[in-house]
């Protein structure tokens, strides 16, 4: 039983990294997919937030189900959707197609991503910390070779955008697969739980309310940094390569600092609190350097920043609901895709400026050290455990 157990906890993993594969080609390719239809660069941001808003709908319906019909149902049925949503893009031959299956990606991501972690909080008592770092270091695995490869894979003769998104989908489908044959009779509705739907209850904790605002903000700016990190360079006159490159250096600094989060059990909010000013500094080096390389070192010091942000504040809030932690999750994926729906269209389609919208990125990330710093004060060590109600 353990070592099914152990399977499926690997299998959860590998969807999670295929997540981070996917998300990652989507941010290197969104501006050919601007290109192939001829439309401006500022919609950019516009395909990124219907993306985001699929997300962002499923997560609502799926933290509402996954606590009374059972969290593997919930993510089988959006590992089906998200497959189909990214064969669409790859096959659209229209901007409402395009749209559409923007949309049916955002809507199968949601509940993989959200309801899949808490799944392996709840199936790994004693081990909540550990598999949440891992997961999201298979993400950052998937979306660290991505960018790099897409561009490379779509630059060959007879390929484009549509290939490298055909890989994604088919990667996706065979975690599905797997899964699925390794679920059997485990499948069926929880027993003895209570049938709750209302997941909004959740904000009636401050507590928790802050760490969803917290992610909130975090999404603003992380959900801008690779499309517009591949802009900026393209901007000051680096190769499409280089360009790419760095979108791969933000998701390794990334996951080199959420290797340690596995360590830092207990200590997440010191981790966001010292850790998120070296966003601030890598925007600096992005702005004001004169060389790719050195402008590299900035998208490493913003991926630094960004490592422990999501994972932490996941695990905090998870302590205060581990009897509800599907709504939980939800909630807080629901305000995760809150700042990455409406953060690629108010700070970068409207800003219309790269090195301004990087600019509020550090803005971005100012706020949210200094909630960081509100909460340590607020909620002593060891009250989130008690603070549930």
């Amino acid at each position: 039983m353990k070592s099914r157990q152990t399977t499926q906890n690997w299998l959860y993993c590998t969807l999670v990294g295929v997540l981070g594969l996917y998300a990652s080609t989507y941010d290197a390719m969104v501006d050919r997919m601007t290109a192939r239809f001829l439309l401006d660069a500022r919609m950019i941001g516009i395909l990124m937030s219907v993306y985001a808003a699929g997300s962002l709908t499923s997560v609502l319906l799926s933290g509402m189900l996954s606590d009374s019909i059972g969290k593997r149902r919930v993510v089988l049925s959006g590992g089906a959707v998200l497959t189909l949503g990214v064969s669409l893009v790859a096959t659209a031959g229209s901007v409402p197609l395009l749209m559409a299956g923007l949309f049916l990606a955002g809507m199968g991501f949601g509940p993989c991503e959200s309801i899949g972690s808490a799944l392996l909080t709840d199936e790994n008592p004693g081990g909540e910390t550990r598999w949440m770092n891992i997961s999201q270091i298979f993400f950052g695995a998937g979306a660290i070779a991505a960018p790099v490869a897409a561009v490379w894979y779509a630059s060959l003769p007879g390929r484009s955008y549509s290939s490298a998104l055909f890989v994604c989908a088919g990667a996706v489908f065979l975690c599905w697969l797997a899964i699925l044959s390794t679920s059997r009779g485990r499948l069926s509705k929880p027993e003895g739980v209570k049938r709750e739907l209302n997941l909004f209850g959740v904000l009636k904790n401050r507590e928790f309310l802050l760490y969803a605002v917290m992610v909130c903000v975090y999404l603003c700016y992380e959900a801008l940094a690779p499309a517009y990190f591949k802009q900026l360079f393209l901007l000051r006159g680096a190769s499409e390569q280089t360009a790419g490159l760095a979108i791969s250096i933000f998701w390794a600094a990334m996951i080199v600092f959420r290797f340690v989060g596995v360590f830092m059990d207990g200590k997440e909010l010191f981790c966001i609190r010292w850790f998120t000013p070296m966003i601030i500094l890598g925007v600096a080096v992005l702005l004001l350097a004169k060389s790719d390389g050195v402008r590299l070192i900035g998208a490493a010091l913003f991926g630094f920043g960004c490592g422990p942000v999501w994972p932490m504040l996941y695990v905090l809030a998870a302590r205060l609901f581990p009897d509800r932690s599907g709504a939980a999750f939800a909630m807080m994926m629901l305000f995760t895709m809150a700042g990455k729906t409406a953060s690629p269209a108010l700070f970068g389609t409207l800003v219309n400026n790269v090195p301004v919208t990087i600019g509020l990125c550090a803005a971005l990330a100012a706020l949210l050290t200094g909630c960081a710093w509100y909460a340590s004060k607020r909620y002593a060590p060891g009250a989130s455990a008690l603070a549930a109600r």
